[in-house]
């Protein structure tokens, strides 16, 4: 399996974490893990090749991209494009768009994962996915039932949004259908209509070239919640899903690391974290916080806030 991350260094923890997560849960399989980024320090990729080579005896590729792609892509430095108003989202999220041109040519198929996930078990029913007439595979998005989107990025009404945090990309397909310059050149005229950055691009470009996967390839916070925003007719399917959980995706802006998560799968974080070289690493606790964490689930019960559906969820004591 090949599997690609796109970092910058403030998201090496995060990404040693997710690593360790997958890599625990995957023994059986040959894993080759690709990281594409602009800059790492040397102490930054030697902290993730121990994690992947000297503890799981898988192997690790690095890829630094250059200026040439990087001046392409809307960032907080070019004028009259939309800036990064939200701090957990790095440039290095577009890089997902040029992995055709990034990767060797003998990669045909790679699993792109984000960073805020936690995978809980085997990845190799994802892999052997068929996608040989689709770009991608993708689960829905967890605000999915926003028509606005679909207004903005010019697409059909019924059409449903994914989320490009987990997907299967069919690296030959890109290749043979320029999918990558297709990108740049629906980009250029439409850089306001880029909201959720390259989930935005990838959907407005893809949406009639891709295949959806079942939920539990990446069940994201929202559809943890007692009111989701995912399309008509997605709650039992995604309830079926939960107890099967196999990629985790802290989505959103409260990922695990900060204190005002109360995510119900963060402890499963918390564990493969103690797994790593971050063991032990938590967020700072403050008074007041602990105190709305601890009145949240009778607000919650109250309608006061839009809780989540599971205290605590099954197969997180198995861990």
């Amino acid at each position: 399996m090949d599997i690609v991350c796109n970092i910058d260094e403030r998201y090496v923890p995060y990404c040693g974490i997710m690593l360790t997560s997958l890599l625990d849960n995957n023994r059986d399989s040959r894993v080759t893990v690709h990281i594409v980024a602009s800059t790492l320090t040397d102490s930054g990729a030697e902290s993730l090749r121990k994690i992947v080579e000297d503890t799981y005896g898988q192997h690790i590729n690095f890829y630094f991209v250059g200026d040439d792609l990087i001046k392409r892509l809307p960032h907080i430095d070019n004028g009259d494009i939309p800036k990064f108003d939200n701090s957990y989202v790095s440039i290095s999220t577009y890089f997902r768009c040029f992995l055709p041109q990034i990767l060797p040519a003998d990669i045909h198929k790679v699993i792109y994962l984000d960073c805020d996930i936690v995978v809980t078990g085997s990845l190799k029913p994802l892999w052997d996915i068929d996608i040989s007439g689709y770009a991608l595979a993708a689960v829905e998005d967890m605000n999915s039932a926003f028509s606005e989107t679909l207004e903005r990025l010019l697409l059909p009404s019924d059409y449903i949004n994914f989320n490009a945090g987990v997907l299967l990309v069919n690296l030959d397909y890109w290749r043979k259908h320029d999918v990558t310059e297709r990108l740049m050149k629906w980009l250029e005229p439409n850089r306001q209509r880029i909201v959720a950055h390259d989930q935005d691009l990838l959907n407005a470009v893809l949406y009639n070239e891709i295949t959806y996967l079942p939920h539990r390839w990446n069940m994201q916070e929202g559809m943890l919640r007692k009111r989701r925003h995912t399309s008509p007719g997605s709650d039992e399917a995604i309830d079926r899903e939960i107890p099967d959980t196999v990629i985790v995706h802290f989505a959103g802006r409260h990922k695990p690391w900060h204190e005002k998560c109360l995510n119900p799968y963060k402890p499963i974080w918390e564990h493969y974290t103690d797994m790593s070289p971050w063991k032990g690493m938590r967020p700072k606790r403050h008074i007041g916080f602990t105190l709305n964490s601890l009145t949240f689930p009778l607000q919650s019960m109250l309608g006061l806030r839009n809780g989540y559906r599971h205290i605590i969820l099954p197969h997180i004591s198995n861990k």
